[in-house]
């Protein structure tokens, strides 16, 4: 089975060296990395900082010139690579690394062609631009659980003068909901029946920005929900190539999430009929039915 083909763009102004190995390591689970971009004024500091490192993950470096009054003209170069990418099709996955909402029309556009989009920033990403991603990973949050260890974040930050000023961001902040609201968001996207993990989980991932397992010390999804048998029922068997498991969860029927059923309409006790009964049945009373009698003279 063929790989899907990945094409990283970083901007590299927004985002900071040391999660280099991050951004790969994820990259590398939806299948073959075919491009990985870095793009950044050649006068930033942060850029500066990755110059070191870019050659250990083969990372191609896009860098511009500030023209005037030292603007950056980064994200343009970023935006015109993504479409020439989009129209050429050599990729089916889009990793797009910033925290920079200004990029939120771009990731429209590439959804729109029938691509997937997955976005990856810091928590200070404005929701609008984590919404409109497929997936949206929180790069500080995995990386202060201690998904990875790397030297480049011990890189100290030389300040360059002439810098880039930093990008203002929007004021509402993706916000990461407790282990109890995802446990009550899946809980409200099944039903009665069993529902396969997978389809649940993506259903999750598109419906929480920044959502991830591993914010809650999981491992797995698999396991996040094994954790919750107090409120989900879990059955896992092998599939039909008898080598992967498939896993199935519905909400246990004991569980105080359950949906409740109504009761059923308690049907009335039918009333026996009465019957008329006759009294001298077949006989005629006195009197009825009989013919006049005319008096003889």
């Amino acid at each position: 089975m063929d790989e899907k083909k990945i094409a990283i763009l970083i901007d590299g102004d927004n985002i900071s060296q040391k999660y280099a190995s991050l951004i790969k390591e994820e990259a590398d689970k939806y299948g073959d990395i075919t491009l990985f971009k870095l793009y950044g004024s050649i006068n930033s500091p942060t850029v500066r900082q990755w110059m070191p490192i870019m050659p250990k993950y083969g990372i191609t470096p896009e860098l511009q010139l500030s023209h005037a009054n030292n603007k950056s003209i980064a994200d343009q170069a970023l935006t015109i690579d993504a479409m020439d990418i989009l129209y050429r099709n050599i990729a089916e996955v889009f990793f797009l690394v910033t925290s920079d909402s200004d990029f939120t029309k771009l990731v429209y556009r590439i959804k729109e062609s029938g691509k997937t989009i997955v976005g990856m920033g810091e928590s200070k990403t404005p929701e609008s631009l984590a919404q409109a991603c497929n997936e949206f990973k929180l790069l500080d949050v995995l990386f202060k659980a201690g998904v990875v260890k790397t030297k480049e974040a011990e890189i100290p930050v030389t300040p360059v003068e002439n810098s880039t000023q930093e990008i203002p961001v929007e004021s509402k902040k993706i916000e990461i909901p407790s282990e109890k609201a995802i446990v009550d968001k899946i809980a409200s996207v099944l039903e009665d029946e069993w529902e396969n993990l997978a389809n649940v989980g993506d259903v999750i991932r598109k419906s929480v920005p920044g959502f991830d397992v591993r914010n809650y010390k999981y491992s797995s999804f698999s396991s996040f929900v094994k954790a919750h048998r107090d409120i989900f029922d879990v059955d896992e068997k092998l599939g039909p190539d008898n080598i992967h498991k498939v896993v199935n969860i519905k909400i246990r029927k004991d569980s105080a999430k359950a949906p409740k059923s109504e009761p059923a309409p308690q049907e009335k006790p039918k009333t026996a009929a009465k019957t008329k009964q006759h009294s001298g049945s077949g006989k005629r009373k006195p009197g009825r039915n009989r013919k006049k009698q005319t008096k003889s003279e």
